[in-house]
């Protein structure tokens, strides 16, 4: 088989491309052997002979092993044929030696006597097997009986000649395909690379490293030159007697929180020691209260009405 060759090797060298062409096409085989035009011819015709040779060998056991298993599966052979056709078989499978063929020429005779019954027996069982054939060659539509022949020598120009020129040819496309892949993977590692140094060991990433350091830098200056000024120069009158009215009120209003939060304290003492019996009456009174005030009330309105 031909190694393949990138496309790009054929465009950059013209002549290259004009041999390779004439190899592939006029010296050389598809599998790369040497094409003699001569011996080939000669081994054609020896193939040609082969096959020929084959065919009737095959159609030879075809017959034999069909005649052998013709016993078991012809129904409708008559029995005494049974033991006629076991034993033509064994003669022609060579069990029977030469010198016995006396003993059994009288079998052989009634053999041939009956050919016409057997050999339609023994169609009947091939057609059944072709039928097998027909289905094997194409489940889904099977072709006819006399188009096998044809469907076989298509099914084995393809698998023998088709396949494998398409799976040279799909190999060389896949080989061409990976070198065009890995060639835009080197480009994108290579674009990878350059973005990195760029980015981020590069000139613009030592720039923007550098500024920010730089802005760091002058923010603790300024933070530095804020306590030295604060230190060096006391603060204004005015600032300062604006903090002590300042603290001054707040200490008048958590003083006036602190007396609230005694006598809150001291109310709640009172009520914990009047306990329940005294907050008791102390609501009696309180509605005892409420119900002379809505009294006066009353005798209030009725004084100014009158």
């Amino acid at each position: 088989m031909l190694p393949p060759v990138d496309p790009r090797v054929l465009e950059h060298n013209p002549n290259f491309d004009v041999l390779y062409k004439d190899l592939t096409t006029r010296k050389l085989n598809p599998d790369g052997s040497t094409r003699d035009t001569k011996k080939q011819r000669i081994h054609d015709e020896i193939r040609r002979s082969l096959t020929d040779a084959q065919v009737k060998l095959t159609s030879s056991q075809i017959l034999i092993q069909s005649l052998s298993d013709l016993p078991s599966r012809a129904i409708d052979l008559p029995p005494e044929l049974h033991s006629v056709i076991e034993i033509v078989t064994a003669q022609l499978n060579g069990h029977i030696q030469d010198a016995d063929g006396e003993i059994i020429s009288a079998d052989v005779e009634f053999f041939v006597d009956n050919i016409s019954a057997i050999s339609d027996a023994i169609s009947t069982q091939l057609g059944i097997v072709v039928d097998y054939l027909c289905k094997l060659a194409d489940p889904k539509s099977p072709p006819a009986i006399s188009n096998l022949s044809m469907s076989a020598t298509s099914l084995h120009q393809d698998a023998s000649k088709s396949l494998p020129i398409d799976l040279f040819t799909a190999r060389i496309q896949l080989t061409n395909t990976m070198s065009s892949l890995l060639t835009e993977h080197l480009s994108f590692l290579t674009t990878s690379i350059r973005v990195l140094e760029q980015n981020q060991h590069g000139a613009l990433a030592r720039h923007t490293k550098v500024t920010a350091e730089l802005l760091q830098t002058r923010a603790t200056v300024l933070g530095l030159q804020a306590k030295i000024h604060t230190f060096a120069r006391p603060p204004p009158p005015e600032f300062v007697a604006a903090l002590k009215e300042f603290k001054k009120a707040q200490g008048s209003g958590e003083k006036a929180l602190r007396d609230r939060e005694a006598l809150a304290k001291r109310e709640l003492e009172l009520y914990e020691k009047a306990g329940e019996k005294g907050m008791r009456d102390l609501a009696k009174r309180k509605q005892w209260l409420m119900g002379e005030m809505g009294d006066v009330e009353r005798e209030i309105r009725r004084l100014h009405q009158s």
